[in-house]
């Protein structure tokens, strides 16, 4: 069976992504949720597919590892903030 991961996601393929968040705070890993799951797969594993069976859909939330998730956000953060001015950093800097 083919899934669309462009679209909404099945029921069944996002109960997956919990457990998988749940997973990961099972582990001491409370940070990670399972919105940010799905915003790694979307934007890492998935970017360039518009269909995967969902077999292999099933393999890339059971397959992945915290540092995936962990190394994803940790570049977003960068990404987004060298975009900020300093301005915006005035609560983290000493005075």
């Amino acid at each position: 069976m083919e899934i669309n991961v462009k679209n909404n996601l099945p029921l069944d393929i996002l109960f997956l992504i919990r457990i998988k968040a749940n997973e990961f705070k099972n582990e001491g890993v409370q940070e990670i949720n399972s919105r940010d799951i799905k915003d790694y797969l979307y934007s890492i594993k998935w970017r360039d597919v518009e269909t995967k069976a969902m077999c292999d859909v099933i393999d890339d939330i059971m397959s992945l590892c915290f540092s995936e998730v962990f190394d994803y956000l940790k570049m977003k953060v960068i990404k987004e903030a060298s975009s900020m001015n300093i301005e915006d950093f005035n609560d983290l800097i000493a005075k």
